[in-house]
């Protein structure tokens, strides 16, 4: 853990000891079980009637969009419910840049429902390369993934996929080199077989980790992958 790790992590447990039942973002008297007020949380963007396989907003609920009927993805259903702008984009960065770990946590606490109920017997975090998680210190989807496994009541399985390559930064890549940068930087050895699971991601962009994972997951015989991450960036961004 690093040093700036445990710095924040004292902060914010000293916080919560002086200020027990305050909205971690406005600061105003909330109930002790909650994280963030109504308020705060209606003001962040959520994803208009989500597409079930891109993730994308669309005109009617429950659906999926004409991209996906046509063109399935690698996952069987997607659950990312804010859309990666303003207040959210700032918390996620905040979140996984400046380890304030208490943010996720807040937007958890009042997003864990539409998680629950799903057919998943184990959560997945995307792995960061070993040399990436000595630079950052923490991997981001895996925190996700231990809070959702307490809400959820579903283990995480954090040591079977691996990142064996380290590759080069996604952001600014177009959608082709993007894929072409992913190639074989997965491996997937599971310690016991498994059916359905859900694979656990900060923000969902193009999807080309993800569709590179689901590769390795089927090989080892899973026929159910669901995709749960906090925010989706817009195609039009």
């Amino acid at each position: 853990m690093s040093g700036r790790r445990i710095y924040f992590n004292i902060r914010n447990k000293i916080s919560c000891l002086l200020n027990p039942a305050l909205c971690l973002s406005c600061g105003i008297p909330i109930r002790a079980e909650e994280l963030i007020c109504e308020i705060c949380f209606s003001a962040l963007q959520q994803v208009q009637n989500p597409c079930t396989g891109c993730g994308l907003p669309q005109k009617y609920p429950g659906r999926l969009c004409p991209t996906c009927l046509h063109h399935h993805p690698d996952w069987q259903h997607m659950i990312a419910p804010l859309v990666y702008t303003g207040s959210v984009r700032q918390i996620m960065q905040d979140y996984k840049f400046n380890e304030q770990i208490h943010l996720a946590n807040a937007l958890l606490s009042c997003l864990y429902g539409l998680y629950q109920q799903r057919p998943v017997e184990i959560l997945i975090p995307v792995p960061l390369h070993p040399l990436r998680l000595l630079e950052r210190g923490f991997n981001q989807s895996n925190e996700i993934a231990q809070v959702l496994s307490r809400y959820l009541n579903i283990p995480v399985d954090n040591t079977s996929l691996q990142r064996i390559k380290s590759t080069q930064s996604q952001s600014g890549l177009s959608l082709n080199k993007r894929r072409k940068n992913l190639l074989k930087a997965f491996a997937f050895s599971p310690q016991q077989p498994y059916q359905s699971v859900a694979l656990i991601d900060d923000v969902i962009t193009s999807g080309s980790t993800l569709s590179e994972i689901c590769k390795q997951l089927k090989k080892s015989g899973i026929e159910h992958i669901e995709v749960w991450s906090l925010a989706r960036t817009l195609r039009h961004e």
